[in-house]
C-alpha cells in the first residue's frame, strides 16, 4: 500500500492549506489574536507589558490538531520568528498554552488527514497540513520564547507531544496524559519518547493515560496542583517572574537545556517509523474514526486511554 503522503522533503511546505480562514476584523501584533483571526482556534491575552502571553486553544469538542488548529498554530508560531518580526515591539519572553475546552487541553492528529480520502481536501494538501504539524517541534525548540504548557484537561497524540516540547507544563486536576499512537498501530513522534525516556516506558507500550499527581512524579510535567485557580496562578507568577530578565540570558539557558533533547537524525528516525508503520495503521484507523464518532466526545474518546475495554473494541 503506498503511503498517502511522503515525508522526506515536506517541512518546506509550510503555507496555509485552506483559504477559508476567517479574516481578522482588527490590527494588532503579529502574535496576537482574537476570534476573528485565521480560523478562531486560538486567542491571546498579554499581561506583563507584553512580556506573557497566554494562548487558548477553543477547537471543541477535542481540541483535535485538525486543518483548523494546524493552520492557526503554525500562523501563531512563525509569527515568533525573529526573521518575520516587522514591528518595533518585542515579541513576548513567554507564551502560555492553556484551553477554553473542559475535557481536552490538546487532542490527537485529526485522523482523517491521514485516510485516502481526506474530503474536502486533496493529497496536496493533506501533504502540507502534515508538513507544519511536523514544523511545530522544531520551532518550540529553536524558537527564544519560554514555552509554557497549562493543562487541565486531557492531552493526548499530538497534544501530548506538544506539551513534551514546550520548555515547562503544569497539571491542574483534571489532567489526563497520554499516547494513543501504539493504539492505532504507530508510535509517538517529534521526539516525545525521547523526552519521556524510561521512566514512562509502561505507559507509552500500553497506550494509556495517568492523571496530573502521577504525571508529576514520574516527570512527564513540572508539577500538579489540586486546583483550577492553584494551577492558573501558579503558572501566571511563573511567566511573570521569568518575564522579567533579560531575553538574552532566557535563550542561552532554553538552548543549553534543549541539547539534552532528542537530535535532527534522531527525530528524522521516528519519522521514518511511522512512515514505515502506517500501512499497518491506516487498517486500524476506520475503526477508530467509527468508535469516536468521528472525533466527537463520547464514552470511547473519553475512556480509551484509562479504560482496557474501549482499546479492545478497536481490534474486534
Amino acid at each position: 500500500m503506498q503511503l498517502l503522503w511522503p515525508i522526506t522533503g515536506l517541512l518546506a511546505l509550510l503555507s496555509a492549506v485552506d483559504g477559508r480562514a476567517i479574516a481578522s476584523k482588527r490590527s494588532f501584533l503579529p502574535w496576537e489574536r482574537d476570534s476573528s483571526t485565521g480560523f478562531g482556534t486560538l486567542t491571546t491575552q498579554s499581561s506583563s507589558n507584553g512580556s506573557v502571553l497566554r494562548v487558548v486553544i477553543n477547537n471543541p469538542p477535542l481540541n483535535t490538531y485538525d486543518n483548523k488548529l494546524n493552520n492557526d498554530m503554525n500562523d501563531f508560531l512563525l509569527s515568533l520568528v525573529p526573521a518575520n518580526i516587522t514591528v518595533a515591539a518585542p515579541p513576548p519572553k513567554v507564551v502560555i498554552f492553556s484551553s477554553a475546552v473542559a475535557e481536552f487541553w490538546m487532542g490527537s492528529y485529526d485522523i482523517n488527514l491521514l485516510l485516502p480520502s481526506a474530503d474536502p481536501f486533496d493529497t496536496n494538501q493533506t501533504q502540507k497540513l502534515f508538513a507544519q504539524a511536523l514544523n511545530y517541534p522544531t520551532l518550540l525548540r529553536t524558537l527564544p520564547t519560554i514555552f509554557i504548557a497549562e493543562i487541565n484537561g486531557r492531552a493526548t497524540g499530538t497534544g501530548n507531544e506538544f506539551l513534551l516540547q514546550c520548555d515547562m507544563s503544569f497539571a491542574g486536576p483534571n489532567a489526563l496524559v497520554g499516547s494513543v499512537e501504539v493504539a492505532i498501530g504507530g508510535l509517538q513522534g517529534d521526539g516525545g519518547i525521547q523526552y519521556l525516556v524510561r521512566s514512562v516506558a509502561e505507559y507509552l507500550l500500553q497506550s494509556t493515560a495517568i492523571n496530573a499527581t502521577e504525571a508529576a512524579a514520574v516527570g512527564w510535567v513540572n508539577r500538579a496542583y489540586a486546583s483550577e485557580q492553584e494551577l492558573g496562578s501558579a503558572v501566571d507568577a511563573i511567566a511573570s517572574r521569568i518575564a522579567i530578565f533579560d531575553a538574552g540570558g532566557l535563550n542561552g539557558t532554553k538552548t543549553a537545556i534543549r541539547a539534552f533533547g532528542p537530535s535532527a537524525e534522531q527525530s528524522a528516525q521516528d519519522i521514518a517509523s511511522v512512515e514505515r508503520l502506517f500501512p499497518e495503521e491506516i487498517q486500524i484507523l476506520p475503526k477508530y474514526l467509527e468508535l469516536s464518532k468521528n472525533q466527537t466526545l463520547n464514552a470511547f474518546t473519553v475512556g480509551m486511554l484509562r479504560d482496557v475495554e474501549s482499546v479492545k473494541e478497536l481490534y474486534e
